[in-house]
């Protein structure tokens, strides 16, 4: 059940950044732009929402407070805009912001508190606290909260993502994934990953779905847990090992670990996949789903 959560939290706001609302907020800014256009962004406080479109323009919807300033600049190539605080002394008031832009270019978009929503954007997305929600499909993707939630449904070929004490979730049908937390949990929930490298210090890492033929995936943990659910069928070449941690297998295959300080090497089914594992304190366990 508390999978179910996040995962709702993904649907729905993933089918919020896709269609336009039926009362729209103005129009701050409107521009045409190339297919290929880099956008830098900085909207502090509120939420920033980004919806990649077949139009040749960027199109910035939002409310912005009298007390804060909009800035935009650049060219068709090249632009920037966000939000400036009126004074030093005073922070800016949230601002909610739709942004449209053609599907083949690339953000830099940095908040304090804001959170982060995006379909079918490629690039680089930062928050200090705020939640990121990103979905459909890019070329490429970095994200990281400091505090925040990442949750991530895409189809890429690459992404990073990183988080201290928020909840990381992996799903959608990424190829290349480096993922990792401090003290957040960790739940990967696709099969399509050919190469993962999935770490935390404290929190803990659950793999919850099956394991391409040919790939490779890298598990560390200090003091959380590394727990894999995995198909009764499925094709592994397993590496598990903890200095003080508990190995627990319940495949009946497996041969007993019970002791800590252990290291299982094993082979399910024709090991078409290959899992290493390494915690110093944290327990992993090996479970049929």
């Amino acid at each position: 059940m508390r999978l179910l959560v996040p995962i709702a939290v993904v649907g729905a706001l993933a089918s919020s950044v896709s269609t336009q609302p039926a009362a729209a907020p103005p129009v701050l800014r409107a521009r045409r732009a190339t297919a290929t256009v880099a956008l830098k962004i900085y909207n502090p406080s509120g939420s920033t929402r980004l919806v990649g479109w077949d139009r040749d323009s960027v199109v910035i919807r939002g409310r912005v407070s009298s007390h804060d300033h909009f800035f935009f600049g650049g060219d068709s190539a090249n632009l920037k805009f966000g939000i400036e605080e009126g004074s030093s002394s005073e922070s800016a008031r949230p601002a909610d912001l739709i942004v449209y832009l053609p599907r083949r270019g690339s953000v830099s978009i940095k908040s304090v508190d804001a959170s982060i929503a995006a379909t079918d954007v490629s690039g680089w997305f930062y928050t200090v606290s705020g939640a990121i929600v990103l979905a459909g499909r890019a070329q490429n993707v970095d994200a990281e909260s400091m505090s925040g939630d990442v949750m991530l449904d895409l189809s890429t070929p690459w992404v990073r993502a990183r988080t201290g004490r928020g909840h990381l979730v992996v799903r959608g049908a990424p190829e290349d994934v480096d993922a990792s937390t401090v003290g957040g949990a960790l739940d990967v929930l696709t099969s399509s990953i050919m190469r993962g490298r999935f770490a935390s210090v404290t929190g803990d890492i659950h793999y919850m779905a099956s394991v391409a033929r040919g790939s490779l995936f890298d598990f560390s943990n200090h003091s959380g847990a590394v727990d894999f659910a995995l198909p009764r069928n499925v094709s592994a070449t397993l590496d598990l090992s903890s200095v003080t941690g508990q190995l627990d297998d319940e495949f009946p295959q497996l041969k007993p670990a019970a002791a800590p300080g252990r290291r299982l090497q094993t082979r399910l089914g024709t090991g078409d996949a290959q899992i290493v594992a390494r915690t110093f304190k944290g327990a992993i366990r090996v479970r049929p789903q």
